[in-house]
């Protein structure tokens, strides 16, 4: 009888996370895996992130395909359709409560959605503390070793899958593509609500959009009591490292000069942000929209941010790394050629990131609430048949 194949796993977000768990749950004979990841333990990054919603034909399909679905519904919130734009002045532009298309998708924290894959696992699936820092080929036997920052090194592997997003150390051995700036830049900063009622009634139940003037002020619910708030600005990719905002010493003196750059907007808008708790800028980046499908001339294959990082203007980012992960798990599964899944993610993904790339223009153009309320506008039906969807809802993925 012959070995299984063995596969490494480089990253254990959400993305190779659910990759593990479909493969755990099809328990084939024919796979062996491992998943190695960079952070100390499950706890290092558990606050991380804002509300994802999931979609019924990608997230929560991979859901489904992992035995998760019903419990993700009990830790859902029935708020995705829920949603405002605003110009600068407070004016509103486009309001939504319930849409009642049919295209409803739950939302659910990244910390809980993580949790819930996580748990789901074997224990020591995860083998935590195991940064990658060199994955290279024996082409004498074809066989891969990946190195880790400890100097440790494991080997022996036939497949070598990078889910280790953005800044990805597999990507560079099938894809020349490095992420570029957006041109946008996020304050990002947490409210608690139960200290801050009064804008209930301004941010609505879900998501608020804020626009004007190439920048952006936007807000979104999540579970226990906490909104998560991001202050946009379009600014050079070394405004993140460089400016006064980026060097203050101090929260309070990072959100004061953050609100310097959105004087003249509405006082209620200027107070979620000064309301706003541990501030962290975060520049935007994406891949090139166009990369096309590669011949698998080896086995190495990418999911996630590390084969597609877009920016989070289509609402896509989750969705599109759990949709990989079902779809490769029945590709190794099934023993099918990996050129097959790689067709179907990249041709999915480029889709998306275009429509990411137009939305991100439109959000930061010209009369930005007005465009964007009119897209929004657009009857469900067609919105879904010519794709871009249009479910900026899920915006924090």
């Amino acid at each position: 009888m012959s070995s299984p194949t063995r596969v490494a796993i480089i990253g254990a977000g959400i993305g190779g996370l659910t990759l593990a768990r479909i493969l755990q749950l099809r328990n084939s004979p024919h796979i062996s895996f491992a998943i190695y990841e960079s952070d100390s333990d499950a706890s290092t990054r558990g606050a991380l992130g804002g509300s994802l919603d999931l979609k019924y034909e990608s997230g929560q399909r991979a859901m489904k395909d992992a035995g998760l679905h019903a419990e993700f519904l009990k830790l859902s919130r029935p708020v995705g359709d829920h949603m405002r734009i605003l110009d600068k002045t407070g004016k509103v532009h486009h309001e939504e409560t319930d849409t009642g298309t049919g295209f409803y998708n739950p939302e659910i924290d990244r910390r809980q959605l993580r949790a819930l894959i996580l748990d789901s696992l074997e224990p020591g699936t995860v083998q935590w503390g195991h940064k990658a820092t060199l994955v290279r080929r024996d082409p004498a036997t074809g066989k891969y070793t990946v190195e880790f920052a400890s100097g440790a090194t494991e080997g022996d592997f036939d497949i070598i899958v990078g889910a280790d997003g953005a800044w990805s150390r597999v990507r560079p051995l099938v894809c020349d593509a490095k992420p570029i700036y957006s041109g946008i830049t996020f304050l990002e900063t947490k409210i608690d609500m139960a200290q801050n009622p009064q804008f209930g009634p301004l941010v609505g139940e879900g998501a608020m959009f804020a626009l004007g003037d190439g920048k952006g002020v936007l807000a979104q619910h999540n579970s226990g009591g906490l909104m998560m708030l991001y202050s946009a600005l379009r600014v050079p990719e070394e405004w993140a490292t460089t400016s006064a905002v980026a060097r203050a010493e101090t929260a309070a003196e990072k959100i004061s000069l953050m609100l310097e750059h959105f004087e003249g907007w509405d006082e209620r808008i200027q107070d979620l942000i000064r309301a706003g708790q541990d501030p962290v800028v975060r520049p935007i980046y994406a891949l090139p929209p166009d990369l096309a499908p590669r011949p698998q001339t080896d086995s190495v294959v990418l999911l996630g941010d590390s084969g597609h990082l877009m920016s989070p203007f289509a609402g896509e980012g989750v969705n599109l790394a759990m949709a990989d992960a079902a779809d490769l798990a029945k590709t190794l599964v099934s023993g099918k050629p990996l050129e097959k899944y790689e067709k179907l993610m990249r041709n999915r993904a480029n889709g998306c990131a275009k429509e990411s790339a137009t939305n991100l223009k439109i959000f930061f153009g010209e009369d930005a609430a007005a465009a964007v309320a009119k897209m929004f506008r657009m009857p469900p039906g067609v919105a879904y048949l010519i794709k871009p969807y249009f479910y900026i809802r899920s915006f924090f993925v």
